[in-house]
């Protein structure tokens, strides 16, 4: 029943600050530029929990750019006008939230598996080897991530031209939606951080007292290695798991743009209504958010159950 009420107080701040944070537009602009307000901000925060009691209320604002043909007889010339159309919220925007919420639990599953399988393998190599894995792992983690999407995307290229195997869709277009590149793209930071974290964790563990006590029983090096070394590492890892899906959502906001990806980090940058970003936040934040106490969760139970 603790746990029960920590985790709401948790999501019930979690749901707070969402809000305040929408808001905080209102608090900066003014009719000239940039004027402090906290009586306009307290209006909109106001506001926005008002339309959150009505989700039926709740616009969506489409921005678009129409092109207009100068009449006759001046001569021929186009104009472009930005023009913004107020739709309802939903069901417009599920299809969105869907996808970016797709892309981010993949990938969050997909760092997770690829850190504790490459950290495994790490283990089993010579010390000489694991400091070398270590470093190279430090100096990829220093890397940006655009230099990991343009080269990904340029090997789909590449392997397209030399082969005319499309291996998969490097861009996302009307009809097909670009899925494995992201995953990839997204995956590879959060996890070359977890990676060499793990083998940090697994230099600490090692000199404990249960593992030489363990190799002093004749136990093979992979045993020591997946039954006691790996599962005590990944409870000391799964600490860190908010702050990997913090990064896995940040580098959306490049992804989005590069892979020209339907998205939600696009609408949250446009001019919308501040109950509207709230509720989209909230929308993403939420799964994520049970995503991790359910990891967590799992962890724990499977120490518990291993320790008894």
């Amino acid at each position: 029943m603790r746990k029960v009420i920590l985790n709401l107080q948790q999501l019930f701040l979690l749901c707070s600050s969402i809000i305040l944070i929408a808001a905080v537009p209102s608090f900066l602009a003014g009719d000239d530029g940039i004027e402090f307000s906290l009586l306009r901000y307290g209006e909109s925060v106001a506001g926005t929990l008002k339309n959150l009691l009505n989700p039926d209320s709740l616009t969506l604002y489409i921005h678009s750019q129409n092109m207009i043909l100068e009449p006759m007889p001046v001569n021929l010339s186009y104009e472009f006008v930005n023009e913004i159309y107020e739709i309802p919220l939903f069901p417009e925007v599920w299809d969105i939230v869907i996808y970016t919420l797709f892309l981010l639990l993949i990938s969050f599953a997909a760092v997770i598996i690829l850190a504790v399988m490459l950290g495994w393998c790490a283990e089993l190599l010579p010390p000489s080897y694991k400091r070398a894995a270590l470093r190279i792992s430090e100096f990829l983690e220093a890397l940006p991530d655009l230099f990991f999407v343009f080269c990904i995307q340029l090997a789909v290229v590449w392997i397209y031209k030399k082969t005319g195997f499309l291996a998969a869709n490097p861009f996302t277009s009307s009809r097909e939606p670009s899925i494995l590149l992201p995953v990839i793209t997204l995956s590879i930071v959060p996890a070359i951080y977890l990676f060499r974290l793990q083998l940090v964790l697994s230099q600490t563990e090692i000199e404990k007292d249960y593992i030489t006590f363990a190799r002093s029983k004749g136990l093979s090096n992979s045993h020591i290695v997946f039954h006691h070394l790996i599962k005590n590492t990944i409870s000391e890892l799964s600490i860190h798991l908010p702050f990997i899906m913090l990064l896995l959502f940040s580098q959306m906001i490049i992804l989005e743009y590069l892979f020209n990806l339907n998205g939600i980090i696009q609408i949250l940058l446009s001019e919308q209504p501040a109950a509207t970003r709230a509720v989209l936040l909230m929308l993403i934040a939420f799964p994520l958010f049970a995503a991790v106490k359910g990891i967590k969760l799992f962890i724990k139970k499977e120490r518990i159950s291993n320790a008894a």
